[in-house]
């Protein structure tokens, strides 16, 4: 759908290896770091989202990992009425995690190059922090993130084929390591990069 008139659905798939990966940080808190991650790795078969333990770095003990998804080409149009959007990562089988999600509050982003790209003052104030990643290996789909991609076409500089570009990363920590990979472009010939279905 391009948008204006509404009552369409497509689907947006990564489709380049420099448009997914993941940044990673250590420190001692379970927080989220909002800044200073590590440059994106994006050449793996694989993403990693969570919190690993790392007691050989004491005091800083938890190697924080943040994924992100780029979508080329993004066919909706300025102002587009977004009626619903879902985030469809193929997540390689683990424990039940839940994340959050945030967009990337940019006209047409690019794909990142150094950890500060992915500081969450880029990020957009829209987000979600309930997406149920559950258990088994499997094309995963999050909730509505309409409000999301609302604000990032209702920006005055957004045009129909820009890119668009979300962060993923765990929400509630308890203990331990909980991790979980999403497949990559770089995966079984791109078939299972992550969707990105927006209805107008």
């Amino acid at each position: 759908a391009s948008g204006g008139g509404g009552g369409g659905t497509s689907t947006f798939t990564v489709s380049a290896g420099a448009d997914d990966g993941y940044v990673a940080k250590s420190t001692s808190s379970s927080s989220v770091p909002t800044s200073g991650w590590g440059s994106p790795s994006n050449s793996g078969a694989s993403m990693v989202v969570g919190i690993q333990e790392d007691y050989e770095n004491w005091p800083n003990y938890l190697d924080h990992f943040m994924g992100y998804v780029r979508f080329q080409n993004v066919t909706i149009a300025q102002g587009a009425t977004i009626v619903s959007a879902y985030l469809k990562p193929y997540v390689q089988a683990g424990a039940e995690r839940t994340w959050a999600v945030k967009g990337f509050d940019k006209d047409n982003v690019s794909a990142p190059s150094s950890g500060s790209d992915l500081a969450h003052s880029n990020l957009t104030t829209a987000g979600i922090t309930n997406f149920v990643v559950s258990s088994g290996a499997s094309r995963k789909t999050s909730p509505d993130i309409k409000t999301i991609v609302q604000e990032i076409v209702n920006r005055s500089s957004w045009a129909s084929g820009n890119s668009m570009m979300f962060a993923m990363w765990l929400h509630s920590y308890s203990t331990g390591t909980e991790i979980r990979n999403p497949r990559t472009f770089e995966h079984s010939s791109a078939s299972q990069a992550c969707q990105l279905e927006i209805t107008t």
